[in-house]
């Protein structure tokens, strides 16, 4: 592999937080920082990491928690990359007032990302790919030479998304496996929101909801 990952667990709905680094600049992104944690800043600084994007699969609140805290450790802006189609949902909160509390997620994203936008990080290429379902504009980030997807909270290990809040659609999510997680290598490692990572070809031979 050309990246190293390191998984966090954070949050009290135990989000994974990835920080994925490419090996030859050490450039790093977080994917879904969902609460403040001093763990990924002292990473950071004992590797000698430089800290390049914050990319957000979605807009719930429990993937953005750690955002507004990281951009507060920085001197510098870190660019935090989401779909057009979640920023009401993040400038609504992120879907807290559904679970009962308000949750302010600090400024809106300022790198929009699209279907097939490629965002380097190093020499690693991460491909922005859209798959709504959990919300409208879910996205998914492949790097296809590593064989690895950061598909935060569309496919699980032997499971899938909700789809019972306002920004779901069943549709739509069983839609995005099909065609952009299915279609991918079987070998390719799904790094999901929650719980294990697993695999394109564990899910097509083990998963009851495809």
């Amino acid at each position: 592999m050309t990246i190293t990952i390191h998984t966090f667990v954070l949050g009290a709905i135990k989000n994974n937080t990835y920080l994925v680094v490419d090996d030859a600049t050490r450039q790093a992104a977080i994917i879904d920082p969902a609460a403040p944690t001093n763990r990924i800043p002292a990473l950071l600084e004992e590797k000698g990491y430089q800290l390049a994007y914050m990319l957000i699969t979605h807009a719930h609140f429990d993937h953005i928690g750690g955002v507004k805290w990281m951009q507060s450790l920085s001197q510098q802006h870190i660019p935090v990359a989401l779909h057009a189609l979640d920023l009401d949902l993040w400038k609504s909160g992120g879907g807290s007032k559904d679970f009962g509390f308000e949750f302010d997620p600090g400024p809106a994203p300022d790198l929009i990302v699209s279907d097939g936008q490629i965002l380097p990080l190093g020499k690693t290429s991460l491909t922005v790919l859209h798959t709504p379902g959990h919300s409208f504009g879910h996205v998914t980030y492949l790097d296809l030479e590593d064989q690895a997807a950061f598909c935060g909270d569309l496919i699980f290990y032997h499971g899938v998304g909700r789809t019972d809040l306002d920004v779901c659609n069943e549709d739509d999510l069983f839609n995005s496996i099909r065609t952009k997680i299915l279609t991918l290598p079987g070998n390719t490692v799904l790094y999901t929101g929650h719980g294990a990572k697993t695999t394109v070809q564990e899910e097509m031979d083990n998963n009851p909801f495809l």
